[in-house]
């Protein structure tokens, strides 16, 4: 569906667009192609949406102390090894508190 001026509908939300990327992505995808998707069809400044890439990191501990307003249960970003993100998994990728992986 389009919507007037050629736009499609956005998601309600900063997170909820970033999630519905990168499942349409496969699940796996660079910041930067993330970030482009999202600013393509969403309203929000480019800061915002880094910045919400950064909150909803589970793994980054500094993500902790600067955005303690997203709980643990809103983050759903994985940063990988290769700097690309992915859906977090906790099976898949371990238990992690305040950033850092719990054994």
């Amino acid at each position: 569906m389009v919507i007037m001026g050629g736009r499609r509908p956005e998601a309600e939300t900063c997170p909820a667009a970033l999630h519905a990327a990168l499942v349409k992505m496969g699940s796996r995808a660079s910041a930067q192609t993330l970030f482009e998707y999202v600013r393509r069809y969403g309203h929000w400044t480019d800061s915002h949406i880094w910045q919400t890439i950064f909150a909803h990191s589970v793994n980054i501990p500094s993500s902790y102390h600067l955005h303690g307003l997203v709980t643990p249960d809103q983050r759903f970003l994985f940063l990988r090894d290769d700097g690309n993100y992915e859906l977090y998994d906790p099976s898949w990728h371990g238990k992690y508190i305040e950033g850092k992986r719990v054994l």
